[in-house]
């Protein structure tokens, strides 16, 4: 899990409906200690003993901040601010002592009124955080746009994070597909696509780009700026997709839940329930994408996932084999804790080469950055590959 020092400076009545949920979201992400410095209109809305509750620790007031709080910081993280501060502060000699001259991570989160201007300028030495504007509603103050607490933080994870994936670009699947029969039903599985999820958010954390195909996922799409989503529906649209986007890959990742087998026929109405105590609906094979990626001539490293109930090892070994894997994970989905739906996974990692590795039972994101340490491990003498024509 991550660990680090955060600095967060607060500014204006934004705080009432931005702060609480990003502490929230950053105790839920990492072991940060988190020291929040309120300025006096942050304070009008949200006292510093509400802040200090919040945080886990002492807050304090932004003109009280000592060099010694600036020196102990990891990341400063300025959200939300308005304008009128952003522009004292940089226009001003606490610019360089906030930065370091350059040589801290300074993130920024300006929160506007709706009817300024959205050119933000902030100097060099800071990230200006305004991709995943939410717009926050203020009650009788009206209304403002603002880096969601999401977006905050992840830009503090990934400022927190070594980018030892950067320059790679991973495609990754994820979720089920859905194969519809009629208009009220169709044939699909019990993956929420979590898993998935959590490894383009770690990927993205880690520097590289990602391509995130994903089907009808009931768990939240990753949200970062190197993350690309591409939503499709069935097999069929996840294999077009996939073919289209694996030629900029260097990694990918199929961790999609792909349904095995699809309806021969899509009735346009929906099929009446008939008087017969049994139904039959025929089904064909969906395209096999894992299979499909692995005969391309020019692959990426390719990572494949295997869903078990009984021999895990050798049904794993086999597909492994059989669809021309550079290494792949495979779960029993009967364990506890191990199936769809549940926050945790255990893998049994297989290797071409007929090496094994065995994860403990972890959390999903500690899967995924174990996952991904196995995969630059195994392709190190590939990181300088020819990606020109990509």
């Amino acid at each position: 899990m991550l660990t680090g020092k955060l600095l967060l400076v607060i500014d204006g009545p934004a705080v009432l409906a931005h702060t609480p949920t990003l502490l929230s979201g950053l105790r839920s992400a990492g072991r940060f200690r988190v020291t929040v410095a309120a300025t006096r209109s942050a304070e009008m809305f949200l006292p510093l003993l509400a802040l200090s509750a919040l945080s886990g620790a002492p807050a304090k007031a932004y003109s009280e901040l000592t060099e010694d709080d600036l020196r102990q910081a990891d990341v400063i993280l300025l959200a939300p601010v308005s304008e009128h501060f952003l522009a004292e502060l940089t226009s001003s000699d606490a610019w360089a002592r906030l930065t370091d001259n350059g040589r801290r991570h300074v993130l920024v989160a300006p929160a506007r009124l709706e009817a300024e201007s959205d050119e933000t300028m902030v100097p060099d030495g800071a990230l200006l955080l305004s991709e995943d504007n939410a717009v926050l509603a203020l009650g009788a103050m009206g209304a403002v746009a603002v880096a969601s607490p999401e977006a905050c933080v992840e830009a503090v994870c990934t400022a927190l994070t070594p980018q030892d994936f950067a320059g790679q670009t991973v495609l990754l699947t994820a979720g089920p597909t859905i194969e519809d029969a009629d208009p009220a039903r169709f044939v699909s599985n019990r993956s929420t696509g979590r898993m998935g999820a959590a490894l383009a958010k770690v990927a993205a954390r880690r520097g590289a780009k990602v391509i995130f195909v994903h089907g009808p996922m009931s768990w939240p799409t990753p949200q970062a700026p190197t993350i690309r989503a591409i939503a499709v529906r069935s097999a069929e649209e996840m294999c077009n997709a996939v073919l289209a986007e694996v030629p900029k890959a260097t990694i990918a990742i199929l961790c999609a839940a792909v349904a095995d087998y699809m309806p021969v026929a899509y009735s346009h109405e929906k099929i009446k329930k008939g008087t017969d105590a049994t139904f039959a609906l025929l089904l064909k094979r969906t395209p096999d994408i894992l299979a499909t990626v692995g005969a391309l001539e020019k692959k990426p490293f390719l990572v494949g996932f295997a869903a078990e109930t009984q021999n895990l090892t050798d049904n794993a070994t086999a597909k492994l084999r059989k669809k021309n894997c550079d290494m792949l994970c495979a779960n029993d989905i009967t364990e506890p804790g191990c199936g769809f739906a549940v926050p945790t996974n255990r893998l049994t990692i297989l290797f071409a080469d007929g090496r094994r590795e065995d994860l403990p039972l972890l959390a999903k994101e500690e899967v995924a950055a174990r996952v991904l340490d196995i995969v630059k491990r195994e392709i190190s003498g590939q990181w300088t590959m020819d990606v020109s024509g990509l």
